[in-house]
């Protein structure tokens, strides 16, 4: 139970840890009245936190008889509630996380991307009813966003130069098209009868609510708590029942040239699922793994009662000769002959699949679960962590290795799981590079060659590839005045980043197994200290100059600064540096972290793990109506900068490669 919860806005400072602002207070509910006044709790947990450095702050605090358990959101937002008695603590942060996803998604709509303390306070009113419906007497109820849509009524508040710049983006395409809008307005006045209801192509249509009346409560959500489906209200009806569904795996990659061996090989996948279903359906899926749920149930041989599956409603194409799931373009056969999972897999009907696909289907869903033998207990995909939704059926994956489910409304996470790639020696890494960084002192510049080869199968696209070759400006002094760069490229076009002394190298698509090469030139300054001992002890992370004590001896450092500074004022050797320009290469510095390549890619209609959806049902007792499932598969990694997938699994996922000596020359 919890006693009071509190919205704050505490500016985190991580230059002096030991030290934080004044906290702001932007919300405040209180379920009981035994424990201390508003000021007193906040003081408290205020003076706490400030006297605790941040790499040691927990999320659970015991301060006079109260329990304090806050998590730490973005733009120095934290959620913090406050119990008298002893609780689940788990169960707590987990409110506290479903609480954020809940303000995150009525909040940050359109352009609004980040939730801070301003559009907090803009809508407190808002958010004192979310509150209010997921806390009754401190008492957690409901956390589904999709269920609080039907009760809360009230729009958000946001600033009005958003919906200012909104109106003036759509302003053109109105007046262009005003004329054409005006004259088939008046056409359909004409052809159509005046009507009330309110239906568009696939919009939920969950009561018959008038246009004027807009904000009456479905009655059937009242009767959603207390039901054993509580995810998925009654009443819900589409002209076009279908389902999208999505599995989305992003790479976690570390590749170390020096050893050419792979550090770190990991998948956080995710399936997500977008239902537009009338009625209460049954969806039933199955995978190409043999126990999707990670757990091999030993007593699956005494249970001869299975119920007889519903009809695949996949159309599983032809693949296409001598490609697999398997890197290579050769095929497991001892995996595939072992492979006797309830659910058919895409090698299993990949051959004649519209000629014998029924026959062999109904075959294959009909047998009785596979022998406990220990080739069959072998798993095809190296799964591990797999979560569930609360609405898929446990007992059927254990038994049937079907997912069962009950699917809610529009878009959830049906499930997420990681695959420990490394475990699978087949796999090869899907892209690889080979850099080359030559210094050519005689004309001061600076050659870098990189070769880039993908190794997926040729029938798949890889799209967006952003290749980012950092230049360490610590021995790389780059001419910044001098904005002479010269590449050469088969595909794809190059750029260089002054903020960040990076070469961008972008390709919008690259076909599987081919082989491309880049090579571009930079004007170097420094040519003459460059040499292969100093960037060996950068890429080693060694010190210089250091005495006994510890203490560094910057007095040759302070003097040769000196030198570069008054060379570069008076623009010795043709070379004059601004202090713009210098402040721009401290900033660099300072901010450089590391020399490693990092790729940013999208590879459509391909999962890496090699993990396929075999077999797709949908089935409405009452309704009976024909489904249309679309299924997408998609391996992707970001940046370090999380432009695409900034959390996933708590793992920032980048596809990177450790420069080794034997990526650079000087000659």
């Amino acid at each position: 139970m919890i006693s009071a919860f509190y919205v704050l806005h505490i500016p985190f400072n991580y230059g002096s840890p030991s030290e934080l602002a004044s906290y702001k207070c932007l919300i405040s509910r209180r379920f009981t009245e035994v424990v201390p006044d508003d000021t007193s709790i906040l003081s408290q947990f205020y003076q706490h936190l400030s006297r605790t450095p941040i790499h040691e702050q927990v999320p659970v605090l015991c301060i006079q008889n109260l329990s304090y358990v806050y998590i730490k959101c973005e733009t120095n937002i934290v959620l913090l509630a406050v119990m008298h008695q002893n609780v689940n603590v788990m169960s707590v942060i987990a409110f506290l996380r479903s609480f954020q996803v809940i303000m995150i998604h009525f909040l940050c709509k359109g352009k609004v991307k980040t939730m801070d303390f301003e559009l907090i306070l803009d809508n407190s009113v808002l958010i004192t009813e979310l509150v209010d419906e997921c806390l009754d007497f401190g008492v957690l109820q409901i956390t589904d966003y999709k269920l609080l849509e039907e009760y809360i009524k009230v729009e958000p508040n946001f600033p009005k130069l958003l919906d200012d710049e909104d109106d003036s983006n759509n302003s053109g395409e109105e007046e262009s098209d005003h004329d054409t809008k005006v004259k088939d307005k008046k056409k359909n006045s004409k052809s159509k009868p005046n009507t009330d209801i309110k239906s568009t192509h696939n919009q939920s249509i969950k009561t018959d609510v008038l246009e004027n009346n807009a904000n009456i409560i479905n009655s059937s959500i009242l009767r959603t708590y207390s039901s054993a489906i509580n995810w998925r209200p009654k009443g819900i009806f589409y002209a076009k029942n279908e389902i999208f569904v999505d599995i989305i795996e992003n790479v976690e990659f570390i590749y170390d040239l020096k050893t050419n061996t792979v550090k770190r090989n990991e998948i956080y996948g995710s399936c997500m699922v977008k239902s537009y279903l009338s009625g209460i359906p049954v969806c039933r899926m199955g995978f190409n793994e043999n126990y999707i749920s990670s757990i091999e149930n030993n007593d699956v041989s005494k249970n001869t009662d299975t119920e007889p599956l519903p009809e695949n409603q996949m159309r599983i194409e032809n693949i296409e000769e001598g490609e697999s799931l398997l890197e290579g373009g050769e095929e497991d056969h001892e995996e595939k002959e072992s492979k006797t999972s309830v659910a058919p897999s895409l090698d299993d009907l990949g051959g004649d699949a519209h000629s014998n696909h029924e026959e062999e289907s109904e075959k294959s869903l009909e047998n009785k679960v596979p022998k406990t033998t220990a080739k069959s207990f072998k798993h095809r995909i190296p799964i591990r962590n797999i979560q569930f939704h609360q609405c898929i059926e446990l007992s059927k994956i254990y038994r049937d290795n079907i997912v069962t489910f009950i699917p809610p409304d529009d878009k959830f996470e049906l499930m997420s799981y990681q695959v420990e790639q490394h475990k699978n020696k087949k796999k090869l890494p899907l892209i690889s590079i080979k850099p080359v960084f030559k210094v050519i002192q005689k004309t001061k510049r600076l050659l870098v060659m990189c070769t880039l080869n993908t190794t997926f199968p040729r029938r798949r696209h890889c799209k967006s590839l952003l290749v980012r070759i950092p230049l360490n400006p610590y021995y790389f002094e780059l001419g910044i005045t001098d904005p002479n760069l010269m590449y050469k490229t088969e595909s794809g076009e190059v750029s260089f980043k002054y903020d960040t002394m990076e070469i961008i190298w972008r390709i919008d698509s690259i076909d599987g197994k081919q082989t491309v090469r880049m090579m571009c030139e930079l004007p170097l300054i420094n040519c003459e200290q460059v040499s292969l001992e100093k960037i060996s002890h950068h890429l080693l992370r060694k010190m210089d100059k250091v005495d006994l004590n510890g203490t560094t001896a910057q007095g040759d450092d302070e003097a040769a600064d000196v030198r570069h500074d008054l060379e570069a004022f008076y623009g010795v050797n043709g070379k004059a540096i601004t202090s713009t320009q210098k402040e721009l290469l401290q900033e660099v510095k300072r901010n450089f972290q590391n020399d490693d390549i990092v790729l940013s890619f999208k590879i459509p209609m391909f999962t890496y793990s090699g993990l396929k959806l075999s077999y797709i049902s949908v089935d409405e007792e009452q309704l009976k109506y024909p489904c249309f499932p679309w299924i997408r598969y998609l391996t992707q990694s970001s940046d370090l900068d999380g432009q695409h997938s900034p959390s996933i699994m708590g793992q920032n996922c980048t596809y990177r490669f450790k420069l080794s000596m034997d990526c650079f020359v000087v000659a």
